[in-house]
């Protein structure tokens, strides 16, 4: 992408993983940016996150088939996942954590193999790379249960360290002369108080779950482990559930929650979502709890993200559900094309909010 001839001044609304990845592609194309977020990044879905980078694996969990907009947009993404990290590595000196590794998607029942095959024939008719992995290999690669009935080895699902990905995007802002503002901002009113010497040309709204069209937030509890000396070396997924190990902890999900009493943890589903994980893993018996929280994905009805301009002239980017880490580069260059007024992808009206959406929350 070339550089922007006339830099604009805008606003980004929201420091998690997409407002974040929103600012770097404008800070990179030579724009001003003032970024305002009220928590710091530990209070954030981002900061809870498991950092899957996963496709192959969202298209059996979505169920849509490859040609859906969601599933495109999602292999779209993850091909610009390397660059991407590359990038702030280069422009910081700091990793993100971006590990390529292939992942293992699991069966556990007969139900589950079922899903495997349809997502199995699903990738190869779509041109994607997969292989099926017997028990026997599953056991002697990962030393997985026996009580395993197969799986799918999915070259194109990664991973990332959502946290180091968070502070790097920060460190990166900073050092591109971006503004960090510790304020909250719910209308573009509000902006008037912070614009300085120069207006905002641009506003864009990436605040998660308090953004106008996100109406159904789903709670979503993990937990993470202490390492192992021979933990796991990949990204397990089962079910709705995945085993993703970082260098400094390994981390078991999820919950999805539409209906819950409270937003906090609840210890009876840490068991059972580490009971979940060892059933898999029989390692994880030595292993200990670190941490366990509960957050708040921002999920749109329908399921899709949002992406794109409002009527009255900003910009906005939310409701990306579990895939916030997956599709932040692909939702920052659209943004980014939005603001500098380049056409429109052939998808864009499928993730545009609607005619009559607004700011404010």
């Amino acid at each position: 992408m070339s550089e922007k001839s006339t830099a604009q001044h805008i606003a980004v609304i929201g420091g998690g993983v997409i407002g974040l990845a929103c600012a770097c592609e404008l800070v990179r194309r030579g724009h001003r940016l003032s970024i305002f977020d009220t928590g710091s990044p530990r209070q954030s879905a981002s900061w809870a996150a498991a950092g899957m980078i996963a496709p192959a694996y969202e298209l059996m969990l979505d169920g849509g088939g490859p040609e859906t907009p969601l599933s495109r947009l999602c292999f779209e993404s993850a091909t610009l996942w390397g660059d991407f990290a590359a990038y702030l590595k280069r422009e910081t000196g700091l990793p993100v954590g971006y590990d390529d590794q292939e992942t293992y998607a699991l069966a556990r029942t007969a139900a589950e193999l079922e899903k495997l095959e349809a997502l199995e024939q699903w990738l190869s008719q779509a041109g994607h790379a997969v292989r099926w992995l017997t028990p026997a290999e599953l056991y002697e690669r990962a030393g997985l249960s026996p009580d395993v009935l197969g799986g799918l080895s999915l070259p194109e699902d990664h991973q990332v360290d959502n946290r180091r990905l968070l502070g790097v995007m920060r460190r990166f802002l900073g050092q591109a002369g971006a503004v960090f503002v510790n304020a909250r901002i719910d209308r573009a009113e509000q902006l008037k108080d912070h614009e300085g010497e120069r207006p905002f040309d641009r506003v864009v709204w990436a605040r998660g779950v308090d953004e106008t069209e996100v109406e159904t937030p789903v709670k979503g509890q993990a937990l993470a482990l202490f390492p192992l000396p021979h933990g796991p070396e990949r990204v397990l997924r089962f079910g709705s559930g995945y085993i993703v190990p970082k260098p400094d902890r390994i981390v078991i999900g999820a919950t999805s929650e539409k209906n819950f009493s409270h937003e906090g943890a609840s210890p009876e589903e840490a068991e059972r979502l580490f009971a979940a994980a060892r059933a898999v893993l029989p390692a994880l018996n030595q292993a200990r709890i670190m941490e366990h929280w509960a957050g708040l994905r921002p999920m749109r009805t329908g399921g899709l993200p949002l992406i794109g301009a409002r009527p009255d002239g900003s910009f906005v980017a939310a409701a990306h559900y579990r895939n916030g880490v997956l599709l932040a580069p692909a939702t920052a260059r659209r943004i980014a094309d939005l603001v500098e007024g380049a056409p429109h992808a052939p998808d864009a009206t499928d993730f545009a909010p609607s005619p009559a959406s607004g700011a404010t929350a």
